[in-house]
């Protein structure tokens, strides 16, 4: 019961703490080490890896071309993120003033929130637009001479 208590009176303590903006806004890097260091590696690494994992299968496999083209945009924000991440990572793991300064970490979430939206709303207004450009070029394509 008294360790409850006290775990309870640090989390809350901490809790207080990352609501503030002197606690994202300092120059200090944060502290990466123990199993919530190993938390964001694993979680950047997993990223940086699924994104090279995406972009293998769409080029290897024989799919619709706007699926091509879908599948890569995700897989290269997968990329660019997981590597910006990782160095990130780096930057913060080896103390680095201002490259590992916690502010970037909310930047970071932002850019990919920001990248997602721009993703989707490629997918919902766009590729239906190219799909039917594609019907209509078919559509003219079969009445002119050529290779079909």
């Amino acid at each position: 019961m008294v360790l409850q208590h006290a775990f309870l009176q640090i989390v809350s303590n901490n809790m207080q703490n990352f609501f503030l903006p002197s606690y994202w806004f300092t120059m200090q890097p944060p502290e990466i080490n123990g199993w919530l260091g190993t938390v964001v590696f694993i979680a950047f690494l997993v990223i940086f890896v699924v994104g090279i994992a995406g972009r293998v299968v769409t080029d290897r496999k024989n799919i619709e071309r706007l699926m091509k083209i879908i599948g890569g945009r995700i897989s290269t924000m997968l990329i660019v993120m997981g590597a910006l991440g990782l160095i990130l990572y780096f930057f913060s793991f080896e103390r680095i003033q201002l490259f590992g300064a916690r502010f970037w970490y909310p930047i970071w979430i932002v850019a990919v929130v920001v990248w997602a939206a721009v993703l989707f709303r490629f997918v919902k207004r766009d590729v239906p637009r190219m799909r039917e450009m594609s019907a209509l070029g078919r559509e003219r394509a079969k009445y002119l001479p050529g290779r079909k």
